[in-house]
C-alpha cells in the first residue's frame, strides 16, 4: 500500500483525530471519514482509538505507531486510556466540547486548525498560550473541530488576568515529556491521579465538606485544583496536612461522627466512587489519617483495607478495655494530663489515645494493687507502706491529693516489682557474721531515725545493708545497728 504524500508533520500537541481530519481535508477535500474509508479504516474504532485502526492509519502516512500512541486517545465500554494510563471518561474526552479562539485565529482557515490535547482535559479551562478562557463548542458531542464550530465566526476572545496555574504548567510539562527527576512523587502518578487528587482537596479546603464537583464552574473548578496542587506536589507530608484542616474545620461534632463527617465529599470519592480508576496514594494517605485519629476497630475495613491493629482507643473504648465507668475514667485521665481539665464530656468523647501509649496505662490499671494489699507485696506492714506512700518512694498510679483526685488508691504492679528489684540487689547476708545486723525496721526502733528516711539512704548506698536469704521486699532488710547508730550521732 502506497503512504500518503505529503503528510502533515506529527504535532505532539494535537489529538490524532483532528490529525487525521486536517489530512484528509489537504488529500479529499472531505472530512476524516472519507478519507478512513479510502483506506479500509473502521472509522467506529479509528474514533475509539482502537490499536489496529491507529497502526492501519500509520501505515497508511508511513509513521511508526509508537508516533501516534501519544496523541491517541483510547476510549471503550467503561473508560479509558491515554499514554499507557487509565483513565476516566470525564478526566480527559477526544470530543471537541471547548476550544481557544485566540489559537485558531492565529491559524486562519479551517484546514490549518488544530484541536489541542490539553483542550480535552476537564480541568484545562484556559489558553495557557494566550491566557483566555476556553470557549463551549456550538455543536456537541463530536471528535470533528470543524462540525463543533459548524462554520460559524469563532467567539470572542475573554482574556483572564490571573496568572497560569501551575498545575496547569505541570501538565503541559508532562505531555511534552519534559521531565528530569525534579519531583518523583508526581513522576509515579497518572495525570489524573495528581490532578483529581488535588481538584478534591482543594474542592473542600475552598468550598466545605459538601462540594458538588460537577456544580463548580470552570473558574472554581481551576480555582479549587490550583489550591489542591500547590499542597498535592509537595508530597505526603503537606496532604496529611491538609487533612487535618480538613478534619478540625468538620462542621462534626457527635461523638459517634464517622469518617464521611470528618471529611467529607474526600472520603466518599475515595470509598464509593474511585473503584474504576485507582485513585492513588491519596487512598492510602487518608487511611493513615483517619486511623491516626480515629479510634478504630480491630477487623474495620477502611477505603478498602482490614484494619488489624488497634491504633487508637476513644475514652469509651478505653473505659470498656480498662473496666472503669467514663466519669472516673475521665477524671483519672484528666490527673494524668492525658486529657485537659478543661475538657467537656463532648471534646474527651471526640479524643483519641494511643494504643501504644495508653496499653501500659491500661495493663497497669488492670493488674494494679489496692493500698490496702501493698504491704502483703512488698513484704512490709501498714505503717511502712504509709510511710513510704507519704515519702513518695512509692508512687500510686493516680496520684490522690488535689483537685480531680480519686477514692481509690491503687498502685501499678510494675512499679511495685521495681521497687523489690531494688531491694533484690542489696548483697546476701553472710551467716557467720559478727556484726550485730538486724531488720531494718528494729533499727528505726532503736533510735536510727524516720523508717522512711533510713530507707532512702540504704537505696542510695549511704548506709550498708544486706538481704536476707529467704525473705521478700522490705522485710530482708537487715542493717548493722550499731553502725546506723553510730552514724546518726556522728552527723
Amino acid at each position: 500500500m502506497m503512504h500518503l504524500r505529503p503528510a502533515f508533520p506529527i504535532d505532539a500537541g494535537e489529538t490524532l483525530l483532528s490529525y487525521a481530519d486536517r489530512l484528509s481535508l489537504m488529500h479529499t477535500n472531505r472530512g476524516m471519514e472519507r478519507l478512513l474509508a479510502d483506506r479500509g479504516i473502521h472509522k467506529e474504532h479509528f474514533v475509539s482509538g482502537r490499536s489496529d485502526a491507529v497502526a492501519m492509519f500509520a501505515d497508511a502516512i508511513g509513521q511508526s505507531v509508537d508516533v501516534l500512541h501519544p496523541i491517541s486517545i483510547r476510549v471503550h465500554a467503561r473508560g479509558a486510556s491515554f499514554r499507557g494510563e487509565d483513565i476516566s471518561k470525564t478526566f480527559l474526552s477526544p470530543r471537541v466540547a471547548r476550544y481557544c479562539p485566540a489559537c485558531l485565529a492565529e491559524e486562519g482557515c479551517k484546514e490549518n486548525r488544530r484541536f489541542r490535547l490539553l483542550w480535552g482535559f476537564r480541568h484545562v479551562c484556559r489558553c495557557a498560550e494566550h491566557c483566555v478562557e476556553l470557549v463551549a463548542a456550538p455543536v456537541k458531542n463530536t471528535t470533528n473541530l470543524r462540525m463543533a464550530l459548524e462554520g460559524r465566526p469563532l467567539a470572542q476572545v475573554k482574556e483572564i488576568d490571573s496568572e497560569t496555574p501551575e498545575y496547569m504548567l505541570w501538565l503541559r510539562a508532562r505531555l511534552d515529556e519534559q521531565f528530569c527527576g525534579s519531583n518523583p512523587w508526581l513522576e509515579r502518578q497518572t495525570l489524573e491521579q495528581v490532578l483529581a487528587a488535588s481538584e478534591m482537596l482543594g474542592a473542600i479546603l475552598e468550598h466545605g465538606h459538601q462540594v458538588a464537583l460537577t456544580r463548580l464552574s470552570p473558574t472554581q473548578t481551576e480555582e479549587a485544583t490550583d489550591i489542591g496542587f500547590s499542597i498535592y506536589q509537595e508530597g505526603p507530608e503537606a496532604i496529611a496536612e491538609a487533612l487535618d484542616t480538613i478534619r478540625q474545620t468538620s462542621p462534626a461534632t457527635a461523638v459517634q461522627a464517622g469518617s464521611l463527617a470528618y471529611y467529607g465529599k474526600l472520603f466518599d470519592w475515595l470509598d464509593r466512587r474511585s473503584n474504576a480508576i485507582d485513585p492513588g496514594p491519596i487512598r492510602d494517605i487518608l487511611r493513615e489519617h483517619i486511623v491516626k485519629h480515629s479510634a478504630v476497630e480491630p477487623g474495620t475495613i477502611v477505603l478498602g483495607v482490614e484494619i488489624t491493629d488497634r491504633r487508637y482507643y476513644t475514652i469509651y473504648s478505653l473505659s470498656a478495655a480498662v473496666g472503669i465507668d467514663r466519669p472516673r475514667l475521665c477524671r483519672l485521665l484528666k490527673k494524668l494530663d492525658q486529657i485537659p481539665s478543661a475538657a467537656t464530656d463532648v471534646e474527651s468523647g471526640n479524643m483519641v489515645f494511643d494504643a501504644a501509649k495508653t496499653m501500659p496505662l491500661i495493663e497497669a490499671f488492670k493488674t494494679a494493687v489496692p493500698l490496702q494489699d501493698v504491704a502483703e507485696h512488698i513484704g512490709g506492714n501498714k505503717g511502712q507502706v504509709e510511710a513510704l506512700y507519704r515519702s513518695g518512694t512509692l508512687k500510686p498510679l493516680v496520684p490522690r491529693t488535689g483537685r480531680g483526685s480519686v477514692r481509690h488508691v491503687v498502685f501499678a504492679r510494675q512499679h511495685l516489682d521495681d521497687f523489690l528489684a531494688e531491694i533484690g540487689e542489696l548483697p546476701e547476708l553472710a551467716l557467720d557474721t559478727g556484726a550485730n545486723f538486724h531488720p531494718l525496721a528494729y533499727a528505726c526502733q532503736r533510735g536510727a531515725g524516720s523508717f522512711e528516711g533510713v530507707f532512702a539512704r540504704v537505696l542510695s548506698g549511704e548506709i550498708p545493708a544486706f538481704r536476707q536469704p529467704g525473705k521478700v521486699g522490705v522485710s530482708a532488710i537487715y542493717v548493722d545497728v550499731d553502725m546506723v547508730l553510730e552514724m546518726r550521732k556522728s552527723a
